[in-house]
Parts: structure tokens; C-alpha cells; sequence
């Protein structure tokens, strides 16, 4: 089932949101340029995270709005759009740290239940259109050819998978598996991407994203002995 289907299946919309939610929604698509279609998808994802306890523990302390533009973020993201985080971050003035922070307590709260889409899905997804982005960002800095660009691309998606077939489990945050699958395929392409470029661009840090290439290389390597 499609990724906008799963997320239409939840029978909340607009109508549930308050007034001031509804307008930082608009505000939020408008700045972006967001579709119809990312909007009612970032609806039910707010919506659905807000009626959970970790949800209602941030209504209580008043700190829903950066949830609200994670959802939007998160909502874009799992539907294909391509933008950089610093795009996100600047045109919604929030901070690259907070705008992470909420994006991953959001995806968190899946693993407890799928009402959306099921948690692993969500993460593949996500991780996917990662890789995508960082990959569109290594070329028009020039560090990759377009042949190089897709070649890295199909690698990556290649490794993804496998290592999710041989126990890679969701619970490993969307940029860690990015960073980690992207800076393996670039290792074994022998591309010049210098691996602070790749934490850079998957909003990781450097030593997480190390450890994080050396399970994924240990699964693959593990599964072909």
C-alpha cells in the first residue's frame, strides 16, 4: 500500500486541528510550497502523535509547535520531496538540533503502534529519500559525477536492503542508516566524499556514523560466510 494511502486511512483532518494549529500548518505549506497531498499527510501524522501519552505530555508543557513542523518535515520527507534539512530549518526559523530531536521522538512513537504506517516501513522510507537528497547534494558541489551520482544511489539502496533482509532493526534513527549504508558505498566506489562531507549531510555525527557503517558492513559480510 502506497505511503499516502496508509496515511489517509486515519479518519482525522483539519477539522480536529485548534485554530492556531491550523494556521501554523498553513504558514508551514505555504513557505514550503507543500501540496495538498503532504499537508492532509502531515495532519494525521501530528494528529496521531499528539493523541499518543508522549503527545499529551507535550500538549500539557506546551511544546506541540515543533512537533507540528516535524510532522511537516517527517510528511514531505516519507512522500519523495528532495529539499536539504537547511532548506527545512531556514524557512520554518528552526534550529537544525530541535527540528532532529522532534523528527525522531515523532518516528519513536510508531514503534509503540503502527496506526500510520508500519514502523519499519517508515524508517526505510525515510533513510531512502535520505540518501537520495544527500547523493543530489554531493553533485551540485560537483564531488560526484551524474553517473558516479546514481551509481552511489543504486549501491546504497542495494545495501539498505540487504542489511534490513540479514536483522538490520528500525530502531537505528533514518540519518544514522543513511549515513552509515551512504558512507559504506562510498568506500567501496572509492568516490572522493571525505566522510565528515557525509555526516555533514545526514545531520550526524561523525563517530556515530563509523560505527554505524561497520554493523551494516558486518551484516553483509556476516550473510555471505
Amino acid at each position: 500500500m502506497k505511503a499516502q494511502e496508509r496515511f489517509y486511512n486515519l479518519n482525522k483532518g483539519v477539522e480536529s486541528l485548534s485554530k492556531e494549529e491550523h494556521g501554523l500548518f498553513f504558514d508551514a505549506m505555504q513557505r514550503l510550497g507543500l501540496p495538498n497531498e503532504v499537508k492532509q499527510a502531515a495532519v494525521a501524522l501530528y494528529l496521531d502523535f499528539k493523541g499518543r501519552p508522549i503527545g499529551e505530555y507535550n500538549a500539557d508543557h506546551k511544546n506541540l509547535q515543533i512537533f507540528l513542523i516535524a510532522s511537516v518535515s517527517l510528511a514531505a520527507k516519507a512522500m519523495g520531496d528532495l529539499r536539504t534539512d537547511h532548506e527545512f530549518e531556514s524557512m520554518m526559523f528552526v534550529s537544525r538540533e530541535k527540528l532532529l530531536d522532534a523528527e525522531e521522538r515523532i518516528i519513536k512513537s510508531f514503534g509503540v503502534q503502527d496506526s500510520i504506517l508500519p514502523f519499519p516501513d517508515l524508517v526505510s522510507q525515510l533513510t531512502k529519500r535520505q540518501m537520495e537528497s544527500m547523493s543530489e547534494g554531493f553533485a551540485e558541489r560537483d564531488l560526484l559525477s551524474s553517473t558516479d551520482k546514481e551509481e552511489l544511489v543504486r549501491l546504497s539502496y542495494e545495501y539498505l536492503d540487504a542489511a534490513v533482509e540479514r536483522g538490520l532493526g528500525p530502531k537505528m534513527s533514518y540519518r544514522g542508516r543513511a549515513a552509515g549504508v551512504m558512507l559504506k558505498a562510498v568506500r567501496d566506489l572509492e568516490l572522493q566524499i571525505s566522510e565528515t562531507d557525509i555526516a555533514r549531510a545526514a545531520g550526524f555525527d561523525k563517530r556515530s556514523m563509523a560505527t554505524n557503517a561497520d554493523l551494516i558492513d558486518a551484516l553483509l559480510k556476516d550473510s555471505s560466510t
